[in-house]
């Protein structure tokens, strides 16, 4: 059986592409995992959220293509892009056998184009840079240089720093042969044509594509006469004093883009209208005018981009004319009648992108009766003026029935044009919403509450004047499992929200230690509750200096998610109240606090003193329980512990209103005695017949009662002959043993990669689950096995 299920995947995996599919395959079983692992050849990461590229490299050996994407400029202006560099550095190490790189909204400098160029330029064969900034000429030169045998090279919408006097291109004209499809926009103006003939020339059997920052079209044609094989061409300006007597495109023509073609010069494209599959007629320095006479001579055209005037009667045309259509982008206003025409004739679109100047709910129902195969909508209706046929809500809600594979919505909307119902329509019919622009839409929060109940698979929102507040949107994150970005606007104010942590390797390093502190802490804190008390509220309070910076706090965040994640289950719904920006809660994490029914406070407290330390203290409270021992509970009836970083290593420095300090690197025993002479050498001696080894100690008085609080880190954990001698001891009052289980773990290096906490209430027990990398020893397996509280226990290796 197994043999043969082996076979099946041998023959399946090859034609899964869709990278969910592949996600949801590894997590079938480790062997489906490891056939991912190894047969997986394109991967795309966003870089926000895998700060870690050797262990993406260490996953999949084999990576021929990868994309790395930041933020888009598009989806998210005014975005600060994320250094890449870490990356370029991995791949040049470890990515032996990678063909194809794309790379997306990040900041690359000079010195990355370097060292990727010299070191896979050879074998590198397609390389995308897009929306991203940090580099210059120079790193475009090492490019050219050394990148000899790339197929694709596409560089568009990036801030180049300083001036691109088109020394790269030059480069590459002279040294590669091999280029089939070749893209630069706008900001490399500065070139000589001679250089893209010189290109054409060398690579005119193999190249398909070109896309230049514009020139006049009279300067291109020299290139066209060498690259005979070229399909597509954007990128000229027609200047109508230049010399087309003896002008020709490539007779293989299919896709062209000329800005400013005036309607006196439609005649010039006539000979090639019939094989034409792409057309761009954008204009900018002309007056937009009618073309009308040039679209009704396409009838093959698949995808158009237009900026007609002739309102309703042009999308008439399309609709009769354009049959084949699947992408169109339509500048010109035009009314709801000009949109039913459209979407009655041309039945295969699916991107439409239109700019209204009246609209109805009829218009959008007749898009989701006709347009099945509808991916991307961009719907634009400005201003309200006479239209009698708001709010859209039936409208959006037919559409979203009828369209069921749209995945990007773009609506942006008068006042009062789409209600809080319309948005839970939204909710409850996008099922396979990858990304959603609101701009004017809703009505109040309970809106966009509507809206988080449903888009499971949404994973980018912007929100451009709606009229929701930051704790709407806030509650948005915690719904929405498959979120990922937020963008609002909301008057002068902006901010983007990441649903998730991003750290820097440095701040990961740095914070490791207090997300230690805090996971440790939560864990003395739960063990110190009665038997059947439960958990239902945890208060955790942070103090920071005013010299922490954001990357520090963000290790804040993570120490409060470890601390959630190993939580006891309470019976209360989750709350979250927060002054602090939500820019980095983990969406999956918060979602399982809310199964758990666990409520969380946070506190932020600013200390005066300045700090080097990033985190000051961090404190763990647990309200409405009883607690194993009375000198936990605080003045304001809490358990409570207390702790901070010393040197790396983390410490307890409170237990309710007493000042200790002990290690929290093993476990801890804790006394509360009468103020005796030798109580600490009887305790000390009784250890020592055990041969456990005490590596901390600490001693506090509490003076009104003469008695004290001894707290002992011991390595591991005594014997219950051992602990019974001490609890007989007549000056101790109160005793108990609390069990690291992390520090087990930890002290054999062995990673807690995922734990769920459960409680069987009729019971009085709990149930533990702990996912690790990999096996521990036997000997840390036996210590767990001996926790006192721990009545059943199995490892189970996959």
């Amino acid at each position: 059986m197994n043999g043969s299920m082996e076979t099946v995947l041998d023959c399946v995996l090859p034609y899964i592409h869709d990278g969910d599919d592949r996600n949801s395959i590894s997590l079938v079983s480790r062997k489906f995992y490891q056939l991912d692992c190894l047969t997986r050849n394109h991967l795309t990461v966003h870089v926000h959220y895998s700060p870690s590229p050797a262990r993406v490299s260490m996953r999949f050996p084999f990576i021929e293509s990868l994309t790395l994407k930041g933020l888009p400029r598009m989806d998210f202006p005014l975005i600060s892009s994320i250094d890449i560099t870490p990356w370029i550095r991995q791949i040049y190490v470890k990515f032996e056998s990678l063909k194809a790189l794309r790379i997306s909204g990040l900041v690359v400098g000079d010195e990355d184009l370097e060292l990727l160029a010299r070191t896979r330029g050879k074998d590198l064969r397609s390389l995308k840079i897009y929306n991203c900034e940090g580099f210059s000429e120079k790193g475009l030169v090492h490019i050219s240089e050394y990148c000899n045998e790339l197929r694709t090279l596409c560089l568009e919408n990036n801030k180049v720093d300083g001036d691109a006097n088109g020394e790269w291109l030059r480069e590459l004209a002279l040294r590669n042969m091999v280029i089939e499809t070749f893209h630069f926009g706008y900001r490399f103006d500065r070139y000589d044509v001679k250089d893209v003939t010189l290109l054409a020339k060398k690579c005119s059997n193999s190249l398909v594509s070109l896309n230049i920052s514009p020139k006049p079209l009279s300067h291109i044609g020299d290139a066209f006469s060498h690259a005979i094989k070229l399909e597509d061409f954007d990128g000229a300006t027609f200047d109508q004093n230049g010399d087309y007597s003896s002008f020709k495109f490539p007779p293989s023509i299919r896709g062209l883009g000329i800005v400013d073609l005036p309607v006196t010069s439609f005649s010039f494209l006539l000979p090639y209208v019939n094989q034409l599959r792409e057309l761009d007629l954008t204009c900018i320095n002309v007056d937009e005018c009618c073309q009308c006479f040039l679209i009704d001579k396409c009838p093959n055209l698949e995808v158009l981009r237009t900026d007609d005037v002739c309102g309703d009667m042009g999308l008439r045309v399309i609709g009769q004319v354009c049959k084949k259509l699947r992408k169109l982008t339509h500048y010109g206003r035009v009314t709801h009648m000009g949109l039913i025409a459209l979407v009655q004739g041309c039945n295969n679109l699916e991107y439409l992108d239109v700019t209204l100047s009246d609209i109805s709910n009829e218009a959008i129902e007749c898009i989701g009766t006709h347009l099945k195969n509808l991916h991307y909508f961009r719907m634009n209706f400005p201003k309200k003026d006479d239209i009698n046929d708001l709010p859209l809500d039936n409208g959006i809600r037919a559409m979203l029935k009828g369209c069921i594979k749209l995945k990007r919505l773009h609506i942006s909307l008068c006042d009062g044009g789409l209600t809080d119902v319309g948005l839970g329509y939204i909710g409850k019919y996008g099922h396979n919403l990858r990304y959603l622009f609101l701009s004017r839409t809703g009505e109040s929060d309970a809106g966009l509450l509507e809206l988080s109940k449903g888009c499971p698979k949404l994973r980018k929102l912007n929100l451009e004047k709606c009229p929701f507040s930051e704790q709407a949107i806030a509650t948005f994150v915690f719904n929405i499992h498959s979120l990922r970005y937020i963008w609002f606007e909301s008057g002068y104010n902006s901010a983007v929200v990441l649903t998730r942590p991003t750290f820097t390797a440095k701040a990961l390093k740095e914070l490791k230690q207090y997300a230690t502190l805090a996971e440790k802490l939560y864990r003395l804190a739960v063990q110190l509750v009665a038997d059947g008390s439960g958990v239902g509220s945890v208060n955790v309070t942070y103090y920071t200096s005013s010299r922490a910076t954001d990357d520090l706090e963000k290790l804040y965040r993570l120490a409060i998610q470890l601390v959630a994640d190993g939580s006891g289950v309470g019976s209360e719904k989750i709350t979250y109240t927060s002054s602090r920006a939500t820019d980095d809660l983990n969406t999956p994490l918060v979602n399982a606090l809310v199964a758990k029914g666990i409520r969380i406070n946070e506190e932020g407290v600013l200390l005066d003193r300045a700090s080097k330390k990033p985190l000051n203290i961090i404190k763990v409270q647990i309200a409405n329980v009883e607690s194993r021992l009375a000198v936990a509970i605080s003045e304001s009836g809490k358990i409570e512990v207390e702790g901070r970083v010393k040197d790396g290593v983390p410490h307890l420095t409170k237990v309710g209103a007493l000042d200790v300090d002990v290690s929290l690197k093993e476990n801890i025993i804790v006394c509360r005695q009468a103020h005796q002479p030798n109580i600490i050498g009887r305790v000390g001696s009784i250890l020592d017949e055990e041969n456990v080894n005490i590596s901390s100690m600490s001693f506090s008085r509490i003076a009104q009662r003469k008695q004290a609080v001894m707290v002992i880190g011991v390595d591991e954990k005594p014997s219950e002959k051992a602990l019974k001698k001490i609890d007989e001891i007549p000056a101790v009052e109160e005793f108990v043993f609390l069990a690291l289980v992390g520090s087990i773990l930890d002290e054999e290096n062995v990673n807690i990669s995922s734990m769920s906490f459960s409680r069987i209430a009729q019971r009085k027990q709990a149930v533990m689950v702990i996912g690790v990398d990999e096996k521990p020893s036997e000997k840390a397996l036996k210590k767990i096995d001996e926790i006192p509280a721990v009545e059943e226990f199995v490892f189970l290796a996959l």
